[in-house]
């Protein structure tokens, strides 16, 4: 329980930046949307705003090698739990060659799309008119699937991100009004289910995992708490890599990894939003001698702290921030 409080005290603190503190009215009809991309001369990546008309938020969350962006947004003005999962009901979008298009998996009350493969297969969850929340495939067929973990113990499936080959990846977590958080990872393949535990190298044992993105080529990334802090970790075959993001002035922070690309550039955020370049570029034999990632931060100009969730080969990097409009998606190009 002092694990989970203050795994949850810590997003009650950030998600507090994120408040929307206006309110809309009725949805406007999506419309054609440019994305213009805004140059900063001190960062490394340049920005543009993700918005869809008449949303009061908007949130991305995921992109592929063809260029097209997916998220979801909201209608009425409410504040999630949780950064990674929202417990607010909201509607589905993909941004597809200027236009933004609306998306609801049939019969659903509120529709959170959270990855997309380069083959234009969505994948998030769902909640129905009784409550119940349902992880999902949408494939580029129009074709719905529900997948859900037979557990025991409640807690809802949620997919995060799909490969080219089908592979799909999430965390089962506990959603409420009162509190939202992972409880264990998974990987899907041809229907089954399969755990991913992740156990860091030190002697306290794992809580509150979740498998967040995966590659093209299988690698996979994602978060867990342990040790008294919450640490993203990647793992490619049987090799496992833990790892926090430690500016300057800080002794450690919550890491959260999110995504990454076929190169092993991996995504995440804690006290920021951040970008690893081939983290396992050095990787060898002896883990010891691995060479520590160098964190660029990943900052739209005017927002808070930025929330990447979605990197395509491109290094084309999606994610969520909050600036004096309101809570809105962004795309970073990188400028290296």
């Amino acid at each position: 329980m002092e694990l989970y409080m203050k795994y949850h005290r810590f997003f009650r603190e950030v998600k507090g930046l994120f408040v929307v503190l206006t309110r809309g009215g009725a949805l406007a009809a999506l419309a054609i949307l440019p994305i213009t991309l805004c140059q900063v001369s001190f960062a490394q990546f340049s920005y543009a705003p993700i918005r869809v008309t008449g949303a009061v938020e908007t949130q991305a969350r995921g992109i592929n090698n063809n260029g097209e962006i997916v998220g979801f947004y909201k209608t009425v003005a409410c504040t999630d739990m949780n950064l990674e999962v929202p417990n607010c009901n909201t509607k589905g979008f993909k941004y597809v060659n200027g236009t933004y298009i609306k998306l609801m998996v049939p019969n659903s009350v509120s529709t959170a799309i959270l990855g997309v493969n380069d083959l234009g297969d969505l994948v998030g969850f769902y909640t129905k008119s009784d409550n119940s929340r349902h992880g999902f495939i949408w494939f580029h067929q129009n074709v719905v699937k529900t997948i859900d973990d037979a557990n025991p113990s409640g807690f809802a499936t949620i997919p995060f991100g799909i490969n080219k080959a089908g592979t799909v990846v999430g965390g089962l977590w506990a959603i409420s009004q009162s509190g939202t958080f992972a409880e264990g990872g998974w990987v899907w393949v041809n229907g089954k289910f399969s755990v991913m535990d992740p156990i860091a190298p030190n002697a306290a044992g794992p809580c509150c995992w979740s498998v967040d993105g995966i590659s093209n080529n299988g690698i996979i990334s994602g978060h867990v708490f342990q040790a008294d802090f919450n640490q993203a970790w990647l793992k490619e075959g049987t090799d496992e890599d833990f790892y926090m993001d430690t500016p300057d002035g800080l002794n450690g922070s919550d890491t959260f990894g999110t995504g990454l690309n076929s190169a092993t550039d991996i995504i995440g955020f804690g006290v920021r939003g951040w970008f690893a370049k081939h983290i396992e570029l050095n990787e060898g034999s002896d883990d010891s001698k691995e060479v520590a990632p160098s964190f660029i931060t990943v900052q739209p100009p005017g927002c808070g702290p930025a929330l990447p969730f979605g990197i395509n080969d491109a290094r084309g990097i999606v994610g969520t921030c909050r600036d004096s409009t309101g809570v809105h998606g962004f795309l970073a190009k990188p400028n290296f």
